[in-house]
């Protein structure tokens, strides 16, 4: 039975208002959802859809000028042109502060409330990049200074993992180019860069597999030979005694014509020159970004 979502949850999944959705569909009939005894009922076709739309009205276009245009089409106005059309805007700390002020005083619920206004109010993209990852970096010098404790950083790594995840359930593809494996190597816990990375592929039209963290190498390389899928992509945050082996033995282990793609922010101290097989090194999330692009229309 297909997936079938209401108007709210389409509302949060794309960041339009409901008076927009409302808008678009009647005076430009960019998506036709089934009517029933609840109301508008939308299939994942039709939030993918309204999430295209929504980036290019962002970026300046008048939505009278794409409704009419196919999916490729839009997303061909999406792929950047130049250097400086790939840039993001600086984040608004403004928008953390009151997250933030939440963890501090412990105070869960009210952080809980902040993300989920978060959520529904920005675009997927903007919720990485805006907020997830800016959260993520002011929680780490806090923590590093001692203003924050171990379990009020647990905490908001715990929500802002929820609140990703559900998003990315939310927007993933419904008719995916390829899939690809997301995970950490045994012993590496922190998951924030590979959840992030997860939304970042649903929303470049890739199937995402997320396996979470602290995962044996012979067990990612089962996983990606029998999903078929064609990137592994391991999260580095830490270096241990272990990890240089790890991502060996998965290189070896792992199904041919896959592409083995390492992020985080120790992947770069690894010597990749004696994996024997195609090796990308993301240095950042626009780098994962730019990769799914050149996968999606390029070589394959």
């Amino acid at each position: 039975m297909a997936v079938r979502y209401p108007i709210r949850a389409v509302a949060k999944a794309t960041g339009l208002s409901l008076d927009t959705l409302r808008a678009w569909e009647r005076r430009y009939k960019v998506v036709v959802p089934e009517r029933s005894d609840r109301g508008r009922q939308y299939g994942v076709e039709d939030v993918d859809r309204l999430r295209l739309l929504a980036r290019l009205v962002e970026k300046g276009h008048a939505i009278g000028t794409v409704a009419a245009l196919s999916n490729q089409e839009l997303e061909n106005l999406l792929a950047p042109q130049s250097s400086e059309e790939s840039q993001d805007p600086p984040p608004s700390r403004d928008l953390i502060l009151p997250v933030l002020a939440a963890i501090e005083r412990f105070d869960p619920a009210s952080a809980a409330d902040e993300l989920g206004r978060l959520g529904a109010s920005l675009s997927p993209r903007d919720l990485v990049y805006q907020v997830a990852i800016p959260l993520m970096r002011e929680v780490g010098i806090r923590w590093h200074q001692g203003t924050l404790a171990i379990a009020q950083e647990h905490l908001i790594s715990q929500m802002l993992g929820n609140l990703l995840g559900t998003v990315a359930r939310l927007i993933r593809p419904s008719s995916p180019s390829a899939r690809m494996i997301f995970a950490t190597p045994a012993g590496e816990l922190h998951e924030f860069g590979i959840l992030a990375s997860a939304m970042l592929t649903s929303m470049a039209g890739i199937e995402p597999i997320y396996l979470g963290p602290d995962l044996p190498s012979h067990e990612i390389a089962e996983a990606a030979s029998r999903s078929g899928a064609r990137v592994i992509l391991l999260g580095i945050t830490v270096i241990q005694e272990s990890t240089a082996g790890e991502v060996r033995a998965l290189a070896a282990a792992m199904p041919e014509p896959a592409e083995l793609w390492l992020g985080g922010a120790r992947a770069g101290e690894l010597d990749l020159s004696d994996l024997g097989r195609k090796t990308v090194l993301l240095e950042d999330l626009p780098a994962l970004e730019g990769e799914c692009r050149r996968w999606r229309y390029g070589s394959w």
